[in-house]
């Protein structure tokens, strides 16, 4: 099984933002002279879209190994990392590149991925996606992507496994994502987002 198929069972289907993860990661691991191991990497991930799925299976890195961490930007950049080492490399999508099927296709290929689609649009969103998925797969590099080594340390996430009960629900909440409710005692997000007379 190949690299893309391995990436593509894991996501489900095949489609143009799982090729932007997925050569995106590839760039990374070349560059950083991984090879096929991708252990020591940390990888930071500033989209939420099926891109992550691809630099998850071909890194290696993950949310419970903490080397993957999710940065909302919204934007199709990944930047990778050996842990503690200072030099990073920054990768982005170039601008144009994804609408380079039209606007009116990245309309169409949010309505696939928010299931709001008809059948006619699932075959025309498939059928169009072909040939850009292709190109982000197989097309130069330097037209799809900006990539800069930066001098950045990649620091992993702390991991606080302490633990308190929540004074409202009884649920255990780690200590450090505890909130100080309206009674003044600890309680979790879900509950101090609620009115303490509920």
């Amino acid at each position: 099984m190949s690299d893309w198929e391995k990436v593509i069972a894991f996501h489900g289907h095949p489609c143009c933002l799982l090729a932007v993860g997925y050569r995106a990661a590839k760039l990374a691991l070349e560059r950083l002279g991984a090879g096929g191991s991708a252990h020591g990497l940390v990888a930071v991930v500033e989209n939420r879209t099926c891109a992550a799925d691809a630099v998850q299976v071909l890194t290696g890195c993950t949310f419970g190994k903490r080397s993957f961490i999710f940065k909302d930007s919204g934007k199709y950049v990944f930047t990778f990392a050996r842990a503690g080492e200072r030099q990073a490399l920054r990768i982005s999508l170039k601008a144009g590149v994804l609408t380079k099927e039209g606007e009116d296709f990245v309309a169409l290929m949010e309505k696939v991925a928010n299931g709001e689609a008809t059948e006619e649009e699932h075959r025309e969103f498939y059928r169009r996606q072909e040939p850009l998925m292709r190109y982000i797969l197989e097309g130069p590099a330097e037209e799809i992507f900006e990539v800069q080594a930066v001098d950045s340390i990649i620091p992993l996430p702390e991991l606080c496994l302490q633990v308190v009960t929540c004074s409202r629900c009884g649920e255990e909440v780690m200590k450090d994502h505890a909130i100080v409710l309206q009674d003044g005692s600890l309680g979790c997000k879900d509950c101090a987002g609620q009115r303490q007379d509920d």
